[in-house]
């Protein structure tokens, strides 16, 4: 009974090719892990931050309404209703900007990239560019 471990396809070839075959291999199922990992993240985020924006609205709605009801025989009930509006749009607008930055500095793929980064400087000590 031949009891000899299977045979790779990569190891057909010379020493060096087949290092760089598997490097690319062990990278795109590196880069893969990432996509899902980041898909799984962004599904969870997205249904989380729906769930609380639904949630804030019924309460903004409710509060809104409580404080009419509340300030409605006053004289200056236009004016506290105004203010609330503000408070509303100023902190629509703070979160957008928050959310706008976070975006910005999202990187897709960030440790992939770097891997392959220190893959190509380990290739160019190996393989000098050639000078002209």
């Amino acid at each position: 009974m031949n009891t000899a471990p299977p045979v790779s396809p990569l190891a057909a070839l010379g020493s060096a090719p087949r290092i760089v075959l598997e490097g690319l291999v062990h990278r795109g199922e590196l880069a893969t892990l990432e996509l899902v990992e980041a898909r799984n993240h962004a599904t969870l985020t997205t249904g989380l931050a729906g769930l609380a924006a639904a949630l804030t609205l019924l309460a903004g709605f409710a509060s809104t309404f409580t404080l009419a009801a509340l300030v409605w025989q006053r004289e200056d009930r236009g004016l506290i209703l105004g203010l609330v509006t503000l408070v509303y749009v100023l902190g629509a607008v703070a979160l957008g900007w928050i959310a706008l930055r976070r975006l910005k500095t999202w990187s897709l793929f960030a440790e992939t990239r770097h891997q392959l980064g220190q893959d190509y400087s380990c290739l160019r000590q190996f393989f000098p560019p050639a000078t002209p």
